[in-house]
């Protein structure tokens, strides 16, 4: 593991990880929808989550700023949870560089204005200036909100 030194505050973690894992319990009650055989608003959540990934590999916090939502909870592979603001200036500081994201095998679960993916990818990241390269699984759960999709709430376990 590499650690990112991010300060973990147990009481933000209760209160943030109250809706995705509510979310994550009624994702499980809900068909899952394969990617092979899309809607639209499938392919718009998918959308977003491209275009956000391809931001992160760009290191480009303008376009994060209107991919993530507000109240985002980001919890890394390591344990390390992040807000909005938190994880755009890790991105904005170079700590943390995305080298590439390879998502794969991903199932998309609709309910009104709320889009859980669940998938794996390829990654390959820069922290303290060594190059980390691992697999993960990953839940992420976004938001309809003025016209886009919006990343609420990730997270992400590191595979063997």
């Amino acid at each position: 593991m590499w650690p990112l030194n991010f300060t973990v505050r147990p009481h933000v973690i209760r209160s943030r990880l109250t809706l995705p894992l509510a979310l994550a319990v009624w994702s499980l009650h809900s068909g899952p929808v394969a990617a092979q055989a899309l809607g639209a608003a499938t392919q718009a959540v998918l959308a977003a989550e491209d275009q956000r990934f391809d931001a992160m590999v760009r290191g480009d916090t303008a376009a994060l700023r209107s991919l993530l939502a507000d109240g985002l909870t980001y919890t890394h592979s390591d344990g390390a949870q992040q807000s909005k603001a938190e994880f755009l200036q890790t991105i904005g500081s170079g700590a943390l560089r995305y080298q590439s994201i390879k998502a794969e095998g991903r199932v998309v679960r609709l309910r009104g204005g709320v889009g859980v993916v669940t998938g794996r990818s390829a990654m390959r990241v820069t922290v303290g200036g060594e190059v980390h390269a691992f697999t993960i699984q990953y839940l992420a759960v976004y938001q309809h909100r003025s016209g886009q999709w919006q990343l609420l709430a990730w997270q992400s376990t590191r595979l063997p």
